[in-house]
């Protein structure tokens, strides 16, 4: 092969004269650049509010010559900002403050006071792929600020919000540090798919809450109605929960530790008979055939101790006009009051932000990672069993082992405790980048990558001496799950003001997001000792066929999405939003959705008719109505599935056959909710009164339920479709003051209520049909019960059972004859008996500020709902004893067969001081390294008023049976902690 020369001729050699040029050019400009930035000059000050109290995280922009920089204030309310030389304007602004504007001559040292605007609706909140001012929102959102998060021992981000948001109702089931609470907006809509919110943190839908600390979140906004949370289509029909994190603030690095330790007790236990009293019984009643082991045992001071929990965060901020940054490490550590039930969670944060080309482009990074271990009590049977317990029965044999007794048929619990285990360990991560160009006036285009893991590993094991697998000798399980997504998206937003009296606010996107859950389990028993515990499996010598399973699974949900509001002169806005989803869970012809919505809404306060009006500040009117959907069920359920099926023998060996395991519908599609809500937002007397008034309508239509079909020609007797219907109406309001506002002492309240009214409209349809539907199970003391049913015109939550009518002259129940046959035969006789729903919910906040003193508490409140008390249905039956224990108020019941009536439907309203929390502000010296110290002391779940019998009447409102009070349930506690958060 023949070697071709390079030449380098003149003009298009390596330094051609247009390169020359090039680099000339370059030079220049940086030397301009550089002689620019000599000329710089820095300014500094301060700003406050009224009281002089420094106002942390207040935006401060410098205009001069065409060229726009800014910066935040620190936590003591200061600023440093370099400025081009000349003359120019300052602009600072703040949430809740009225904007300041102010002429740069030769000063450099600025001393800024900002007047309280006093109007909610100019609070910027977040929704669906940005922020807006709440003035220029048609739709109906709630925003809760840090200030307003609730306070003491808070472990999740679900807490922060209680009662803060009419019509969220967050339950807590039980004082178990490992639940996970529920969370319900604006009532149920549907039958087996989810009805709790999205939740969508820092622009990630369906990100998990456990990924992020309570003390990194800034902010909380929960879209109700469909103009707000159709831009998330068909994963919205429940509401859309937005959760922003703290973001980095330039200036010199700011540290800041918080933290707090707690100690919990019981607050309420279930009051049963002492050994005394049940020995007392004996005696009385001529019992000579009692077994008593001659102990005096309080199973349940047996099984519980003091909790605690201690929490620790420390986060760092900094950086410059263009690039901040902030880290954080929180650590939780939680001790259960029942033995061995533990907690420890490590959260680690970190975001950085990073502006060039004068701030027309714009990078992001957030990362979150969460490593969670934790101990379960390993069965809520410990509970019902330290309920149920003969009080005689020791803890432990003379020779120092756990006392069981042969035949009984509850089991030593706190042998339970020690002897099965239940250990997890949980692994996530949660990381973000997004890329904004402003790349024409108006104009940004930006890239939002995401992508999260969810590692969890179980481990459960059962002793051989323990007496639910002495039989087996032992059992051992372990459990491995993950759980991915990636997120794609890309959006084009156009913001405008268009004159003096138009702006329009629009986006378009795309979005991909892909799931892949996947998971494996093994199980083996027949150990020969119990030191392997659940880490050597192959240890095991009874491994059964069914014993090993595993599973990997792929959806994906590919979306466009776009949204257009836009305001006449302030007075008139109109939203307009569609979002296409297209989900592989549902069946070929119906695998793409849409979901429009549309708003309107008047700010009749602008109004030249409303201006002689002093007191009214402000007065806006919102329409709004649109569909969204729900896509919230397992995968594959359009499709014929094919899965091991028994076996069959060949060749001399058994061998798996494998078939059809469940009947395939292509014609799966989603719930869908349509929408109507009308709202007010108001603020009187400069703003010191202001809040929020809505009504609400939701019709779901196409629920999703397994329905009985014929066999042949199906050959699985259920199948998933879509037919029923169901209801939610409702009104909601909130008011909020500042009642006094004084240099020394302030004081504010809120108070928020919510009536929603649900109801099943529909069961059928021409191919599947329904008349009612029996849910839950109970097993008591022989009595197979199922307590509630689903049945058109009736709530979700429709107790169902005997009507109880009183007692006859023995002390026998009574029941109504419903039949009208002359008799009561319980299978004929039952009626609707009740009604888990609650038929509002209200909360009363309030917040007291004296000098350095600040005193704040919360009332939440549940009214009008009914409670099934299955404990108190088993542990009134004198028949158990003497062999077992009841109920104290047993003893005034005849003994007679269980019956569930609505005797044992009580009403579980309630009122719940949720948290009374001092904190004082220590006193700083303007040059001291500490910027800010404070020490608080708050007690949660102080006391609680309420009627009903029961440990307490907060039970679970998950899935469709709604408001059983079980025999298993784990105590609520009462918590005292001591806190402290110090900057420096």
């Amino acid at each position: 092969m023949k070697a071709t020369p390079v030449l380098h001729t003149p003009g298009k050699g390596l330094f051609c004269p247009s390169l020359r040029n090039g680099l000339l050019l370059l030079f220049l400009l940086l030397a301009n650049y550089f002689t620019a930035s000599a000329q710089d000059r820095t300014i500094s000050g301060t700003v406050v509010n009224s009281k002089g109290e420094g106002l942390s995280g207040v935006t401060v922009a410098a205009s001069i010559s065409n060229r726009t920089v800014n910066t935040t204030t620190d936590e003591a309310g200061k600023f440093s900002l370099r400025i081009p030389t000349g003359t120019g304007t300052l602009t600072i602004s703040y949430v809740g403050m009225k904007t300041l504007t102010q002429a740069i001559n030769g000063q450099t040292q600025f001393s800024i006071t900002l007047e309280d605007e006093g109007a909610l609706l100019n609070e910027v909140v977040a929704i669906g792929y940005g922020t807006m001012r709440k003035r220029d929102l048609s739709g109906s959102v709630a925003n809760i600020s840090e200030k307003d998060f609730n306070k003491g021992v808070v472990t999740s981000p679900e807490q922060l919000m209680q009662g803060k948001v009419s019509g969220l109702v967050i339950t807590r089931n039980g004082g178990d540090p490992t639940a996970q609470p529920t969370m319900r907006l604006r009532g149920s809509t549907s039958l087996l798919g989810g009805n709790g919110p999205l939740v969508v943190i820092d622009g990630v839908p369906g990100a998990s809450m456990n990924t992020v600390a309570p003390q990194d979140i800034a902010s909380i906004s929960v879209l109700k109605d469909a103009s707000a949370t159709a831009i998330y289509g068909a994963r919205s029909a429940n509401g859309v929960i937005l959760i922003t994190t703290k973001k980095g603030r330039p200036g010199k690095t700011l540290v800041t530790y918080s933290g707090y330790y707690a100690t919990e007790k019981l607050r309420k236990n279930l009051d049963i008979l002492t050994a005394d009293e049940w020995r007392q019984y004996v005696k009385d009643n001529n019992i000579t055939n009692a077994m008593d082991y001659g102990a005096n045992t309080n199973w349940h001071e047996e099984i519980y101790r003091t909790g605690s929990s201690q929490n620790h965060n420390l986060n760092l901020t900094g950086g410059t006009e263009n690039s901040t940054y902030r880290a954080s490490l929180n650590v939780l550590d939680q001790k259960g009051i029942a033995i061995n039930n533990d907690l420890q969670r490590v959260n680690g944060s970190f975001s950085f932000d990073q502006q060039a080309l004068d701030g027309k482009l714009r990078f992001l990074l957030n990362a979150n990672t969460t490593v969670e271990t934790f101990s379960n009590v390993p069965t809520p049977n410990v509970f019902a069993y330290a309920s149920n317990l003969n009080p005689t029965i020791p803890v432990y044999t003379p020779e120092g082992n756990f006392m069981e007794v042969t035949g009984y048929e509850y089991f030593n619990p706190v042998a339970m405790l020690h002897q099965m285990t239940s250990d997890s360990k949980r692994n996530q991560f949660l990381g973000r980048m997004q890329l904004d160009y402003n790349f024409l006036p108006g104009f940004t285009a930006s890239v939002n990558g995401a992508f999260s893991r969810d590692n969890l590993m179980t481990g459960y094991f059962e002793s051989r001496n323990s007496r639910s697998a002495e039989t087996i000798n032992g059992l051992a399980r372990r459990t491995a799950s993950e759980y991915n997504t990636k997120l794609l998206e890309t959006t084009l937003t156009y913001d405008k003001r268009v004159g003096d009296k138009h702006r329009i606010n629009a986006i378009a996107g795309y979005s991909y997001q892909e799931f892949t859950p996947e998971n494996f389990s093994a199980q083996n028993r027949n150990f020969i000792t119990d030191n392997f515990s659940y880490n050597n499996l192959g240890a095991g010598n009874n491994l059964q066929p069914t014993d090993v399973s595993s599973y990997k699974e792929a959806n994906k949900l590919i979306s466009f999405y776009t949204r257009a509001n836009y305001s006449f002169d302030g007075k008139y806005i109109f939203t307009g939003t569609i979002r296409r989803d297209g989900s592989t869970r549902f069946g070929d012809d119906n695998k793409w959705g849409y979901f429009p919505s549309g708003s309107v809404a008047w700010v009749i306060s602008r109004e030249n008719f409303m201006q002689d009006i002093s007191f009214l500040n402000e007065l806006k009117l919102r329409v709004s109505y649109g569909i969204t959907g729900n896509q919230d069920i397992p995968n594959y359920r359009s499709r014929a599935l094919y899965g091991a099926a028994g076996y069959y023998y060949q060749g001399g060996q058994f061998l798996t056959q494998y078939a059809p395991n469940q009947n395939p519908n292509p014609h799966l599609r989603w719930e869908k909710t349509a929408q109507l809500d009308i709202g007010i937002d108001y603020a009187f007397l400069g703003g010191r009164l202001r809040g929020s008034l809505d009504y609400y309508s939701k019709q779901t239509s196409d629920l999703l339920y397994d329905y009985p079909v014929p066999s042949p020609p199906y050959q699985f007797p259920t199948m998933l479709a879509n037919v029923g219907e169901v209801s939610n109406k409702g009104i909601e309001l909130s008011i909020d003051g500042t009642i006094i506002e004084q240099k020394d002492f302030q004081w504010t309240a809120g108070i928020n209520f919510a009536r929603n009214k649900n109801m099943l409209k529909s069961l059928s349809d021409n191919e599947f049909s329904l008349d009612v539907v029996y849910t839950g199970e109970w097993a008591l003391g022989g009595l197979q019960e199922t307590p509630q049913i689903l049945k058109p015109g009736y709530a979700i939550g429709t107790f169902y059972g005997a009507k109880y009518t009183g007692r006859d002259n023995n002390g026998i129940f009574q029941f109504e004859d419903v039949s009208g046959d002359g008799k009561f035969v319980y299978a004929d006789d039952r009626t609707v008996i009740g009604n888990a729903q609650p038929k509002f919910t209200m909360n009363f906040s309030n917040m007291f500020n004296y000098k350095n003193f600040s005193l704040a508490f919360l009332f939440r409140g549940v009214f009008g709902n009914d409670i099934a008390n299955s404990t108190a249905l088993y542990l009134n039956d004198q028949n158990r004893l003497p062999g077992n224990n009841v109920l104290k108020s047993a003893l005034d019941i005849a003994k007679q067969p269980l019956v569930y009536s609505s005797y044992y439907i009580e009403d579980g309203s309630f009122v719940r001081l949720e948290y009374l929390s001092l904190a004082y502000n220590v006193p700083v010296k303007p040059q001291s390294k500490v910027k800010n110290l404070q020490v608080s002391l708050t007690a949660n779940n102080l006391f609680l008023i309420t009627n009903y019998t029961g440990i307490d009447p907060e039970v679970n409102a998950d899935g469709l049976v709604l408001g059983i009070d079980a025999r298993n349930y784990y105590p609520k506690t009462r918590a005292i902690s001591l806190g402290v958060n110090v900057s420096f």
